[in-house]
């Protein structure tokens, strides 16, 4: 684009931070398959860069080819953008062959332009297009006047390339690079304020958070929220407490082959970053543990040294054509080991394996470290909590799945917000207990819990965007409102968060459970199950009705046995377990649920249950297994 095609009406301008994106070496890949280029183009566009620019708020000016351009009315917005975008895409690249992988080039700048018939032109435009073609493969290169206004929001590691000429723009531009490496690490972009509030400790924050709540920053009553009418500061997240470092120690490479060593130290920084995307947890870096590898120091030593209260440890052997990893935590303190498991794994895609046992081990440490810090903070007296405690506490209420025990953990989930008003977690967990409320039929007004379940879990990713519950919340809300689309996008949202969590494979499962593609949620559901055995009952419920729906009568009658024996008071899952009964000719045990059921929910009728279903079909189907189970 030249000057020349700018045009003459130049009355409505604006400030605007402009974005382009190109694939690289696109006209070779169409040379080599055309077809399968354009479908893999089209999907990317469709799949992650029209979410991820209505996420920041921009808006596609264009597609160009093999480009985009995007405007955005913050320059914060558009390198939280572009970050996202290019990680999204070394994400969606893994396990692509070479030859079909696609990759960015994103070039921003800051400036005014001229806006006509839904298209914008200007400098602005053409300095930005060529700072795209300035840009290494995967990275992002900004404009001075984009880095100015980002340097003190984003803790992203910008590199001065300089001042540059550029075509067609008569001056030299200063610029700045973020490289693929850095942006590959997979840590979040918060404003450097949040991030600071992130290391405090708990009691100052506690602190912070009674003051903030004394100055009156807003109300909350029990059915409804009561917003300021400006934004406060940033997310003042309620970190871990230093009782939850963690350091992971470098795996000991037991193969007897030193060649074998980049196996066990990528599977270490795997892990460590997979850990690290719990924000409960404080974990140290990679680089903070390399001076204790090999050394054989108490675990108490290695602890104090690091400031860490835990410590995982573990050993890789490969035998042959597959891979034994163990893995150990240990406290620090004591140097007692609380857990151990072992993972064995074919070796095929050895990094795709890497991957996925360490993904595995971050989802199962994470589950019994969060575990430790309820037990911890269940000892506290009641008089000494801060707002993280109550969120704890609050928590623990809810797993009980009784009306009850959902007022309660409201109730004290209410008061951590009191004292913490931008605690982020706090607006997701209360969100989360609304939605249950409404869905475990504990309310008389169930819509209107759902919807103040959504304006939470809104709020909670206001103060954090990465709030993974908040995230799952909505995607099982917008399911339980039949926003498929929605619940779909704000599930794989927290996927690509944190693919570890137990719980955002459930609520991923959920959505597609009731999107009817059901092999895709059985096996997301059973890969949370391996991370967390104990799951809640509307997880077990989702996973038995996909058992039910797949025909798989037993594995849906083991499963919704066992979750019935822990959560009897729950009101939905007799009425799967029944319809599997029925199915597999065992009438009077589904005619024993049924009645059971029933109890729980007199005024129930077949046609009533599995309304979420998108598709009709599937609904009409458990409705045939209850009838055979004797509902009418």
């Amino acid at each position: 684009m030249t000057r020349a095609t700018m045009p003459a009406d130049t009355s409505n301008r604006r400030l605007a931070t402009i974005l382009f994106a190109d694939v690289v070496g696109y006209s070779r890949m169409m040379r080599a398959d055309e077809e399968r280029t354009l479908v893999d183009l089209r999907a990317h566009l469709a799949e992650l860069v029209a979410p991820v620019i209505e996420r920041f708020h921009g808006r596609i000016v264009k597609t160009v080819g093999d480009g985009v351009m995007v405007e955005f009315g913050s320059a914060v917005e558009a390198v939280r953008s572009a970050v996202e975008l290019q990680r999204g895409m070394t994400e969606r690249n893994a396990g692509v062959p070479a030859d079909r992988r696609q990759t960015f080039r994103i070039g921003l700048h800051l400036g005014d332009v001229i806006a006509s018939d839904g298209d914008v032109f200007g400098d602005t435009v053409n300095v930005a297009a060529r700072l795209q073609g300035v840009a290494e493969p995967g990275a992002i290169v900004l404009s001075v006047a984009v880095y100015e206004q980002v340097r003190d929001k984003l803790d992203l590691p910008f590199r001065d390339l300089g001042n540059r000429s550029v075509k067609n723009i008569d001056r030299p531009v200063r610029i700045y690079a973020l490289d693929p490496s850095a942006l590959a690490e997979g840590v979040a972009v918060p404003a450097v304020q949040g991030r600071r509030h992130r290391r405090l400790t708990a009691a100052i924050a506690a602190v912070v958070a009674v003051a903030l709540a004394g100055a009156g920053a807003f109300a909350v009553y029990s059915d409804r929220i009561v917003l300021p009418a400006q934004e406060g500061p940033p997310a003042a997240r309620v970190p871990a407490e230093a009782g939850l470092s963690v350091a992971v120690l470098v795996f000991a490479n037991q193969s007897g082959d030193p060649g074998q060593d980049y196996f066990s130290d990528g599977l270490t920084e795997d892990i460590t970053r997979a850990l690290g995307r719990f924000k409960q947890l404080t974990v140290l870096s990679y680089g903070a543990v390399l001076p204790f590898r090999g050394r054989n120091l108490p675990l108490q030593d290695i602890g104090r040294a690091l400031n860490a209260r835990y410590i995982v440890g573990g050993t890789v052997r490969r035998m042959g054509p597959r891979v034994r990893v163990t893995t150990q935590l240990s406290d620090a303190m004591s140097g007692t080991q609380l857990w151990s498991e072992q993972y064995d794994d074919d070796l095929g895609d050895i990094f795709a394996v890497q991957e996925r046992i360490a993904r595995r081990i971050a989802g199962t440490l994470a589950t019994n470290l969060q575990q430790i810090a309820l037990q911890q903070s269940l000892r506290k007296p009641p008089d000494d909590l801060d707002a993280y405690d109550m969120l704890l506490r609050g928590r623990a209420m809810a797993t009980e799945a009784t009306r009850s025990g959902n007022r309660a953990a409201r109730e004290m989930l209410e008061k951590a917000m009191l004292m913490a008003p931008n605690y982020a977690d706090a607006y997701a967990e209360l969100a989360e207990k609304y939605f249950e409320r409404a869905t475990f039929g504990w309310s008389e007004f169930a819509r209107q819990d759902i919807d103040t379940a959504i304006r939470y879990a809104q709020k909670a990713i206001t103060l954090d965007d990465e709030s993974v519950l908040a995230h799952g919340v909505l995607a099982r809300a917008y399911a339980a409102t039949q926003k498929y689309d929605l619940a779909l996008a704000e599930s794989e949202r927290a996927l690509d968060i944190n693919p570890s969590d137990a719980d955002v494979l459930m609520a991923r499962a959920a959505v597609l459970l009731w999107t009817g593609r059901l092999e895709e949620s059985i096996a997301t559901a059973e890969a949370a199950l391996r991370l967390n055995p104990n799951v809640g009952p509307e997880a077990a419920l989702n996973l038995g009705i996909a058992y039910l729906l797949s025909r798989r009568y037993a594995d849906a009658v083991r499963l919704l046995e066992a979750v019935r024996a822990r959560f009897p008071a729950y009101p939905l899952l007799d009425l799967p377990l029944a319809g599997a009964y029925a199915e597999m000719g065992r009438n009077t045990e589904a005619s024993e649920a049924l009645a059971e059921g029933l109890r729980k929910n007199p005024h129930l009728d077949a046609a009533s249950f599995g309304t979420r279903f998108q598709d009709p079909v599937l609904q009409r189907r458990v409705e045939d297994s209850l009838r055979k189970a004797g509902l009418n």
